[in-house]
This record gives structure tokens, sequence and C-alpha cells, in this order.
């Protein structure tokens, strides 16, 4: 699939021919395809007075070239050496040739030097079948509602055909082109605008993999074990809601507060599901008072012993039990946890554990309950784009692979220096070129906010770093540890202070888990 600039063709003023032919064009060439569509560009004539045109498509391709396309939909006919569009006058194959020397001179302009790679141009009638005879200027240069299936094919052998003037040699880096065309043509191509079409992307990637869920149905206990991205969180909430919908009393669990409150927010609809992390479910069963705990809070002992031993007592003298416990997250809790959660599910009651080995970075070892059964393999990321996906895969541990149609998405930026001014550096970026909305941004690290290069000073340029997460005010960013950030995602995810020395980065499981919290664009910031 190309990759096309802007993403989407915009259905309110493009017109429906060139709706047609920008699907066709998409679907139909490869990956190394970089596809330009509708974008005003301004040059001079040879006698440097400027003028302006518009180009259709411009097709590029490091190995191949570059072909501009030009459109005409409608009725196209040719009679006494003019071409006409209904009864409009026009002139495709000059425009397009037009077109094909202005973004030659312009590369050749801003580069510098001649440029080694072959022009040609085409013409597309999308409302036209093939002709046996196209006038000499057109011979084989015009796509058809027939060929444009063959796009590849046509644009292939198209620019095969085309000489390379002798005069011209050497290479160019497809980084060269993209540097030249990305500021003039590259409207509508921010990073908001990737986020939002690549969402619909994942979701419809995790529906696929939550098509799976029909296999649980025949088992009321289970495992199941899945890399980061696999989509654990949505399979545990459709499950929840499934089950609610039987009248089934279910608790949906977890171990961080974060979470939880998405989990909340999903699973509002349903009274019948209790979403909660579990040590806010151990407090809030047993009514401990806030000043009790106050004294213990920052104490581990607290949740790694007393909140358990105390809920499990609460569980034999109430009785208290579930029609089905949903687990999200299980490689979070320890032995102690699991023995009181394990009393929660009725005998014959739903119990399912979702987790991630590699993402195990509070206990020594995996801890799980014996289901007597394997777990079910999660094992195809679907939420981090492509270049993403390939920065986590040397981390896992368990076999997995990236959806194909999953979107390749940005390259990850890993940036060394002065972490602070590096930060400022990359939220101007973000926010400023990108029109990325800071809510779609978190900075996560390993320690807390004081005791990172932010320090007491949160103003970071413009902009204040805050660890919360209430409403953001303006030109607000949160920063979480990731520890604390586990089982959360967010369109772009800054790391902050990462130390191969700082023995929380260097945990393969600590980086890995920081890393997969990204799904469209990841950013590190090493010190």
């Amino acid at each position: 699939m190309a990759q096309m600039i802007p993403v989407e063709c915009d259905l309110s003023k493009r017109p429906m021919s060139e709706q047609i032919v920008f699907k066709y064009i998409k679907e139909g060439l490869s990956d190394r395809w970089k596809v330009f569509h509708s974008f005003d560009y301004l040059t001079c004539d040879p006698n440097y007075k400027l003028w302006d045109g518009e180009i259709d498509f411009l097709l590029f391709h490091p190995e191949y070239g570059i072909l501009v396309i030009e459109v005409k939909g409608g009725a196209i006919s040719y009679r006494n050496g003019q071409w006409y569009q209904e009864d409009k006058v026009i002139s495709p194959v000059e425009q397009a040739k037009k077109n094909k020397y202005a973004v030659r001179k312009l590369l050749q302009d801003r580069l510098l030097k001649a440029i080694p790679l072959k022009f040609a141009h085409a013409v597309c009638f999308p409302s036209c079948g093939n002709q046996q005879v196209w006038p000499v200027e057109a011979q084989d240069i015009v796509l058809t509602k027939d060929s444009l299936p063959h796009i590849e094919a046509f644009a292939r052998q198209l620019l095969e055909d085309t000489p390379l003037p002798d005069s011209i040699c050497g290479t160019i880096h497809e980084s060269e082109i993209m540097n030249v065309l990305s500021p003039v043509f590259e409207y509508g191509t921010k990073l908001e605008e990737r986020i939002d079409v690549e969402k619909k992307q994942f979701f419809m990637l995790t529906e696929q993999q939550c098509a799976l869920l029909d296999a649980f149905e025949n088992y009321r206990r289970l495992p199941v074990c899945g890399c980061a991205g696999s989509g654990k969180t949505i399979m545990a909430i459709k499950k929840a809601k499934r089950l609610a919908s039987q009248d089934k009393k279910v608790l949906l669990l977890c171990y961080n507060q974060l979470l939880a409150k998405i989990l909340k927010r999903t699973v509002e609809d349903f009274p019948q599901i209790k979403a909660a992390a579990f040590f806010d479910l151990c407090i809030e069963l047993l009514k401990i008072p806030e000043d009790q705990l106050a004294p213990y809070r920052d104490n581990p002992r607290l949740y790694n012993e007393v909140l358990p031993q105390l809920l499990k007592k609460h569980i034999e003298q109430t009785c208290l039990y579930y029609d089905a416990v949903i687990v999200d997250e299980g490689q979070d809790f320890n032995q102690e946890a699991w023995s009181v959660i394990s009393m929660l599910p009725e005998e014959d009651g739903h119990f399912y554990v979702f987790y991630d080995p590699d993402q195990n970075i509070y206990t020594s070892a995996l801890q799980l309950p014996d289901f007597g059964v394997p777990p079910v393999i999660l094992n195809r990321n679907c939420r981090n784009t492509k270049n993403i996906f390939n920065e986590l895969k040397p981390y896992q541990s368990v076999a997995s692979s990236v959806m194909e149609s999953s979107p390749v998405g940005a390259q990850v930026r890993t940036i060394h220096g002065n972490c602070r001014r590096n930060l400022e550096a990359e939220l101007d970026r973000l926010m400023i070129f990108e029109k990325v909305p800071p809510q779609n941004i978190v900075i996560l690290g390993a320690h807390s906010l004081k005791n990172t290069s932010i320090g007491d000073d949160q103003r970071v340029g413009r902009y204040r770093i805050v660890s919360t997460a209430s409403p953001l005010k303006k030109l607000e960013v949160r920063y979480f540890t990731f520890m604390k950030y586990k089982g959360c995602e967010s369109p772009v995810v800054i790391l902050l202070d990462v130390d191969d020395d700082d023995l929380r980065w260097k945990n393969r499981r600590g980086i890995y888990t920081a890393m997969s919290r990204a799904v469209n664009e990841l950013i590190i910031l090493y010190k």
C-alpha cells in the first residue's frame, strides 16, 4: 500500500474522479511509493517569472523515479487535434508534461544539481475504457478505468521506458527528494491527522483480533498470554461486557489506578460490571478510612501483605463472590494477591487472566494461578506502528509479529544530549508544527518528576510538565513513571532521561514496557 500525502482524500473538496483514482493508487501501489495528491506549487518559468500550478498526483519511487498524473473525469473526446471534457476544451497531456518539468526544475533548484532520476508524465481518464489507439501525444501514457487496477505495472513500465539523459549520472538519496517535496507539497500530513487515520486502522485490526473471543466460550477459566499491543485490554473489556449482557455479576480487575480509570469509563453503561484497581477494591470493601491508611501509603507491606490478608478474611466472613472475574495486566500481581483474587469467582464461575510476561517489572518471577490448561497465546501486535514494533521486538521473549496492514508510522526518534533542552524542542515540534494536542502526548520516566532532569522547575520553555490524570490546562503536558502508566497508551510517548546505567532503564522489561505505550510516535531522549 502506498504512503499517501495527505493520508486521506478530502471527500468534501475533491472531485469524484480524483477520489476514485486516489483509492486505486493507494491500494494498488507497493509501500515504497510516496504519493502526493492535489497540491499547489510555485516555481519560475524559463524567463524567471513566477507561476503556479496544481498536480493531481505525484508518484515517487526511489528506484523507478517520479511520475506525474493529470486526472480528468467524465466523458473525454479528441477531435481535430483538441481534447474535450464534455464540451470543455482541455489540454491534459500538456498540463501533465508542464507539471513534470516544474517538479524536475524545483528539485534541481533546491538541490543545486542535476537529478539522477527518471521523470515521466501520464493522464488518467477514470470514466473511460481502454482504446485501441490514442492520439500520438498520449500513446502509452493513458490510464483508464480498465487499467487503473494495474497501476503498479503501468507506473513501473512507463518509468522503465523513459530514458535518463546520458549527461546525468550518479545517485540521489530518497531523503533528499523527500526533504524538498515535503515542505512544498506536504499539507495535511501532520502527525495530528495521521493519528486520526491510524486510529481507524488500529480499531479494525483490534476488531479482527477480538474474533478470538469466540474461542473462549468453551472455557470458563483460562489464562491469556499476549505481547504488548495484542489487544489484551480490549478483549478483557469485551469479554466483561459480553458476560454482563448475560446478567452476570462481573469484576474487572487491574493493578494500577490509571488503567482502572480507563476501565471504569469504558464499562460505565454496564452496572453489572465492577471495574477497579485491586488495592482500591480492598480499601473500598474493607471500608478503611483514609486517615488510617495515610501513614502507611508508602510502605510496600501495605499492598504486598496487609490488604490482601485483610480482604481474604473479609471474603471468608461475607461470602463475597462474582459470577465472573477478569484480570488485566495479570503479571503485576504477587502470590499473596492471587490467593485472594482466586477466591472471588463462584465455584463454577468464569475466571480469565490476561498477561504479558515481558512486562513483569514488579516481581522476580511470574506468579499466576494454576488453571490446569495452557494459555491462549496472542502474538500479533495490533496497536503499535510497524516502526515502533520493530523497536520493541528485540526486548520480547514471546515470538510475535505485527499485523500486515498496520501503518508504518514515523521513524522512532532517538536523541542524545541535554534532555531538558531536547524535550522543549520536541514539544515545540509536536505541538506547533505537527499540531498534536497536549492530551495526545505523555512523557514517561523511570523516577518521580522531581528526580528527573525536570526537577523542581516544571517549566520547560513555554510548557508546564505535570504529574496528573486531571484535565490539562493550557500548555500543560503529562508526566508519569512508566510503572504507573502500565496498561495505558498514548498516541505520542516521550521517554525522558533514558540512561543505560540506571537499573530501571537497564531492565529490559522496563524499557520494553515504556516503549510499548506509544501508538503512533515514540521519542527516546537519552542522557
